[in-house]
């Protein structure tokens, strides 16, 4: 149970704090001539004002719950750091986080589109392998399908593989190895065979024409396959792109929610009691 002096000061604070708030409507109600519509807005807002004071100095128990949240409000809660690592792992998935499934939609599709033209590229690049495999078998007399890619330029680039003369891949090794052992013979024999191909690997085109084709066969496929990793150059800018917009959106909505919290156009009459009894009331609107 309360005390009596506990009520008394009670009772004149709330006594002192009534008397403000209707000082307040009665200046702002006061009467002038020179601008009478002025004068009817005054008391309009300090009327309302009162009004709101008194709901809002209701007891604690009363209190009206907050309403729902929108999507909007809903973004309050967003952890950038955390919207950050999704558009890193998948572009798009940042934005959805934030609730932005609009911006999202055009990282999907960008994402979509990056690894299709990825997969495109790569089987045009494999077809066109196997085409240049397959001219080179049946018209260099080759008998295999594997090896490097330096040994399929030097399909391309030479007319055969062994025999003398400046068109023969032979002939250009045993230049090497002059230069590497110029006193040495029998090392220069050993040099040559050791990287000479032989059997199923050597070749001997039949047409100039032919091997003209084989080389602008393996050109496109080249060409393909360098397209196909560009893609990857792509899918880093496009996650980078969504880790930037993550964050330009996390700021545009906290923006936006200072600006609603400021200018919803309520009205406030504020009571303040200072250290010396008194009191001050003060009149808010948002415009």
């Amino acid at each position: 149970m309360r005390s009596a002096s506990s009520s008394r000061d009670i009772s004149t604070r709330n006594t002192i704090l009534l008397a403000l708030t209707l000082s307040a409507a009665l200046a702002a109600a006061a009467p002038s001539f020179a601008q009478p519509s002025l004068d009817l807005r005054r008391s309009d807002v300090a009327m309302t004002g009162v009004l709101a004071f008194a709901q809002r100095a209701d007891s604690a128990e009363t209190i009206t719950p907050p309403p729902p949240r929108t999507e909007s409000e809903a973004r309050r809660t967003v952890n950038p750091r955390k919207a950050l690592l999704l558009s890193l792992l998948l572009p798009g998935a940042g934005e959805t986080y934030s609730g932005h499934k609009g911006r999202a939609t055009g990282f999907f599709v960008s994402e979509g589109a990056i690894w299709a033209n990825f997969a495109a590229w790569e089987v045009a690049g494999h077809l066109r392998r196997n085409n240049y495999i397959e001219q080179a078998q049946l018209n260099a007399g080759l008998g295999t399908n594997s090896g490097s890619d330096d040994y399929w330029r030097l399909v391309g680039a030479y007319t055969r593989s062994s025999g003398s003369g400046p068109d023969s891949y032979e002939d250009a090794l045993r230049r090497d190895a002059r230069n590497e052992f110029p006193t040495d013979p029998a090392a220069q024999d050993a040099w040559v065979a050791q990287r000479l191909p032989t059997g199923d690997r050597a070749w001997n085109w039949s047409s100039a024409a032919l091997q003209e084709s084989y080389r602008a066969t393996r050109q496109n496929s080249s060409r393909a396959f360098s397209r196909a990793k560009f893609s990857f150059a792509l899918a880093i800018l496009n996650r980078i792109a969504s880790a930037i917009d993550t964050q330009m959106l996390h700021r545009s909505d906290a923006k936006d929610q200072q600006s609603r919290a400021t200018d919803r156009g309520e009205l406030f009459l504020l009571t303040d009691m200072t250290a010396d009894g008194g009191g001050r009331v003060l009149l808010r609107r948002s415009f």
